[in-house]
């Protein structure tokens, strides 16, 4: 007997009497791939063979595995023999050639258990993957029977698990000792295949099976957001450190569980193919589908929410790394991983049934608000993780900033929806037990104003002024946590300009309510932007887009003595004699008033001109001279509006004759400024 033929008896014989001692894993792994790839004529008994194994069962994931490697190798290898083979003018194309052989193999799966078939055709389907740009035409044609049988294989598989057959119930898989359920299992070993899956073979599937079985096997793997509940009572009293956790403490086994689980390990595939489930299925079955994946997301509320619960009981929030024992680190740090696992599984998951929310018919898609309040909500509660990335507003991560926005429009949408999440937003912050020293707290805050914001365009002036605006506040001049100072003026700004959007195109009601609110928050903000411009609080940059936001709305109420009111308080600043206002902070003033020339009505230009001019002319310093004169060229040139353009560019061609070459350094540009200026003139035809 030859060593080929010894080989493949060994191969047989292993597979057909699994309680024998068998060769390694490994050993029978590369059996399978080298005779699968060399069987002549066919490898169709060798795979039904294969798949009817006992060997392979009672199922575990290492097992499931060799099968998988095993028929994705073998397709790589046969490919590398059709290369090598001589060829000849009568032969197939290497094309038809691997089809063949894949129809083969298919063939003798027919009949196996559903589980051992699912993991050969992922096998398969990720080895043709793998080949495809190798081979000559790049024809898909060589996927599209491998892609029909991984379908009818997984929708085999969901059957035997949803199936209400008592009988079936009965029978239903077994695993080895300490692996996840059959369910768990399958859902691993073919996610990455399935997502090579095209949309038309897709939907073929039982979406609501497939989907609430994906969403069940997220959940269970992060313990249903409940793997911190135990934190807090395996905290033991250490004489250094404030947190010290034995090993062996339920803590240490509830993380270790889930972040050692094959589930965990393999969530970013399993949280693709679920959010590619639930994309599929809202655009091919939107009635159907919108209920399952309400669903999903309160599912995913309740995972974040007890997860917000368990961090806070843990009282890891509020400690340093300094503060942890060095045996506790190692835990800590996993707590995290799985934190930020969530988070992205949140946000994978989410986006996706936003995304196809958005083309649903109104009629059908009436859930939408109530969609996007579960993920905004979802994301409120994750908000301490998603701050250690940059916090949920402009600095986000990209993935993040579009699930974030796209929530956002949505609910944006529905004034109502609005208004109450907002009022929500505001009381609960108020009610809650920590103040912004706890970093939970802090970071909720950040996210809440950074919601807000978004949503000012749709909120009524009652809530802007009983809501939103005492919950800025108190922190326009708190510059101990940067990023809720600035987002708190952000929000006012949003404020300031959905009142100017507002006034252009309102009826006389909210033309009254408009001014009523701009009356009374020009004076306010107004002297908050000055106490502002102190070093270290609003940079140069930051006030004077304030300020000129700020006398736009001013102006655009009617009343120009409102708008005055903002320039006159400036200049007041300016001149005071306290120490507090140092030249610098003087220039950030004057560089402010320039960025409001746009802002300003005809009536009050000239006037705003001549103080400028009276600015520039008093400025010793050439630097800060250069500079005022270069913010207010871009200003005159890029900003003014048609009406007052003229105005403003007549002023500025006096005064560069007056200014001369050694005070205006923006002049050394000669005739081509002058050519942009006199372009600038005339009014936009658009």
């Amino acid at each position: 007997m030859s060593a080929s033929e010894r080989g493949y008896s060994v191969l047989l014989s292993s597979l057909h009497r699994a309680s024998t001692p068998t060769p390694p894993l490994s050993t029978l792994q590369g059996l399978i791939v080298h005779y699968l790839a060399r069987l002549s004529p066919a490898p169709t008994p060798l795979a039904a063979t294969v798949v009817g194994s006992p060997l392979f069962r009672p199922f575990s994931l290492i097992k499931l595995d060799a099968l998988k490697t095993s028929f994705r190798h073998a397709v790589h290898t046969k490919l590398h023999l059709l290369k090598d083979a001589p060829t000849s003018l009568f032969l197939p194309t290497l094309n038809a050639q691997l089809n063949a052989w894949l129809v083969a193999v298919l063939r003798g799966l027919e009949g196996g258990h559903a589980i051992t078939r699912l993991a050969c055709c992922s096998g398969l389907l990720l080895g043709v993957e793998d080949v495809l740009n190798r081979l000559p035409s790049k024809q898909r044609v060589v996927e599209s029977a491998v892609q029909d049988e991984i379908v009818l294989a997984f929708a085999d598989v969901i059957d035997l698990f949803t199936s209400s057959d008592s009988w079936g119930k009965e029978f239903r898989p077994e695993t080895e000792a300490g692996e996840e359920d059959a369910l768990t299992l399958s859902l691993i070993v073919c996610a990455e295949a399935l997502l090579l899956v095209p949309p038309e073979k897709f939907v073929a599937l039982p979406l609501p099976q497939t989907l609430t079985s994906l969403v069940h096997t997220i959940s269970k793997s992060f313990m249903s957001g409940m793997f911190l509940s135990s934190f807090g009572s395996s905290t033991g009293h250490h004489p250094e450190y404030k947190i010290h956790v034995k090993q062996g403490a339920p803590a240490f086994q509830d993380v270790q569980k889930v972040s050692s689980s094959p589930a965990m390990s393999n969530m970013g595939s399993l949280s693709r193919l679920c959010s590619r489930s639930i994309s599929l299925f809202a655009d091919h079955r939107p009635k159907l589908a919108l209920p399952h994946v309400q669903e999903t997301f309160l599912l995913l509320e309740s995972i974040s929410r007890n997860v917000e619960s368990g961090w806070l009981s843990s009282k890891l929030a509020d400690v340093v790394d300094d503060s942890i024992a060095p045996e506790t680190r190692v835990l800590t740090e996993s707590i995290w991983t799985i934190l930020k696992t969530l988070l992205f599984s949140t946000i994978m998951i989410t986006e996706a049934g936003l995304s196809a929310v958005v083309y649903v018919p109104p009629e059908i898609g009436h859930t939408a608000p109530l969609l996007a309040l579960a993920v905004l909500r979802s994301l409120h509660h994750l908000a301490f993780v998603i701050d250690k990335f940059g916090g949920a507003g402009h600095n986000a991560f990209p993935e993040l900033k579009r699930a974030f926005y796209l929530a956002l429009d949505i609910l944006a949408g529905h004034k109502s929806e609005s208004e109450h999440f907002v009022q929500q937003l505001c009381e609960e912050l108020w009610s809650n037990a920590y103040d912004l020293s706890h970093p939970v707290q802090r970071a909720k805050k950040a996210f809440g104003l950074s919601a807000i914001e978004q949503l000012i365009p749709v909120l009524t002036a009652s809530t802007i002024e009983t809501y939103v605006l005492p919950f800025c506040s108190p922190h326009l001049d708190d510059t101990r946590h940067r990023d809720i100072f600035e987002a708190a003026h952000s929000v006012v700004l949003a404020i300031f300009s959905h009142f100017h959007t507002q006034v252009a195109d309102s009826t006389p009601p909210h033309g009254s309510e408009h001014a009523v609110s701009t009356a009374t928050m020009v004076p306010f903000y107004t002297r908050c932007l000055i106490e502002n411009s102190a070093e270290g609080r609003l940079n140069a940059t930051q006030l004077r887009l304030a300020f000129a936001a700020l006398v736009k709305s001013a102006s655009a109420s009617g009343d120009h003595a409102l708008a005055w009111f903002c320039i006159d308080s400036l200049l007041t600043a300016c001149k005071a004699s306290s120490p507090a206002f140092d030249g610098d902070r003087v220039h950030r003033l004057h560089l402010a008033l320039v960025s409001s020339v746009s802002s300003l009505p005809l009536a009050l230009l000239s006037r705003v001109l001549f103080v400028v001019d009276g600015i520039i002319e008093d400025e010793k310093d050439d630097t800060k001279c250069d500079e005022l004169l270069e913010a207010l060229f871009q200003e005159i040139i890029n900003n003014v509006g048609d009406a007052e353009k003229e105005v403003a560019v007549s002023w500025w061609d006096e005064r560069r004759v007056k200014w001369g070459r050694s005070r205006l350094a923006t002049a050394r540009r000669g005739d081509r400024e002058n050519s942009s200026l006199q372009e600038s003139r005339l009014p936009s035809k658009m």
